[in-house]
């Protein structure tokens, strides 16, 4: 059985304190009321994150801080580090070379058009693929905010993520930016033909990747040489 990097626990912590203090100035603050705002479906979510039954990510830190109030770096030095990491040049490790190197990642304009794009469509997508042609996308949307030369949009298909990512979320992926342990990456498993949304974990020397749906029958798979990471999760894009 693999076992939790402590962060997941020390974050869970942070938070529940977070919340009870917040509870204690005001009494209506309930977890139900808190997942609201947050715009998830119900309270498991909240529970879930504050017991350290799933870890956190950047998005439900974020979600949690504006409902909640306090500092994300206060809850989550580790998730606040990566809101800046573009502009630090901090070296991170990477599967897929297993050294360490630079994070130099151009940024382009934050509003600029990238194409949504689906699990087969991203694996031709990162590999330059003849059978991805941009004249087959359907939608494309503003990047949102900073993202590097080669960014797209995926559309999350499946339940494996939630409720983190629902399907049809559309999530900002930069293959030209480092991911950190706890980060969420587009992979793709050895010979299969469609890439998957995961969260990454490094732990004793090994690399894992998490789905983060409690009841999901695969949850943790441990990444081998063959496994591609094709990119690192940079926001969701949110429809109004």
């Amino acid at each position: 059985m693999t076992t939790k990097p402590p962060y997941i626990a020390e974050e869970a912590a942070r938070l529940k304190a977070a919340y009870n203090v917040r509870k204690a100035e005001d009494r209506t603050l309930t977890q139900e009321k808190v997942a609201d705002i947050c715009g998830w479906a119900g309270q498991s979510a909240v529970s879930q994150y504050m017991t350290g039954k799933i870890a956190l990510n950047l998005p439900a830190l974020l979600s949690l801080s504006r409902a909640i109030g306090f500092a994300p770096e206060s809850v989550s030095p580790r998730l606040a580090e990566t809101m800046v990491t573009a502009n630090n040049g901090s070296k991170i490790s990477s599967p897929s070379s297993g050294g360490l190197h630079q994070n130099t990642t151009e940024m382009g304009p934050a509003g600029r058009l990238l194409p949504v794009i689906g699990y087969v469509k991203a694996v031709a997508f990162c590999e330059a693929d003849e059978g991805f042609k941009k004249d087959d996308v359907e939608e494309w949307v503003e990047a949102g905010g900073p993202a590097g030369p080669r960014a797209f949009i995926l559309r999350v298909e499946g339940k494996s993520m939630e409720p983190d990512f629902m399907p049809g979320d559309k999530v900002v992926i930069d293959p030209d930016m480092p991911w950190n342990s706890g980060d969420f990456v587009v992979a793709r498993r050895p010979n299969e033909k469609a890439a998957t949304l995961r969260q990454i974990s490094e732990e004793g020397g090994e690399q894992y990747l998490y789905a983060t749906n409690p009841n999901w029958p695969e949850r943790v798979i441990k990444i081998s040489p063959e496994w591609k990471i094709y990119g690192r999760a940079r926001r969701k894009i949110v429809d109004l």
